[in-house]
């Protein structure tokens, strides 16, 4: 599908979004972005576009790594660890 575009940079985006659902409360987001490219797809195919995204800094795409690496840059991941520290700022808390 890209064979004519030169660029194949592309951002793998997870955006989290919260309110209090009380009317007029504020809808806080928490994004987590991962810069990367796209390419021929290598890897498992059992989930979406896995096997067409290595993130910049790897060789490897999501399909191609194991659970434990992707984690530990998952767009995901820093999605919901903004929304982490958000809490925990909220109630006070300090996240050890």
């Amino acid at each position: 599908m890209l064979t004519g575009f030169e660029d194949k940079t592309a951002e793998a985006v997870c955006i989290f979004a919260y309110s209090l659902g009380e009317p007029n409360s504020d809808v806080q987001l928490f994004i987590g972005r991962i810069p990367g490219t796209i390419v021929e797809p290598r890897g498992q195919t059992n989930f979406g576009w896995d096997p067409c995204f290595p993130p910049d800094g790897f060789n490897q795409t999501y399909a191609e790594m194991s659970k434990e690496q992707n984690n530990t840059i998952s767009h995901r991941g820093k999605a919901v660890q903004a929304f982490k520290d958000f809490i925990m700022k909220q109630s006070g808390s300090v996240d050890t």
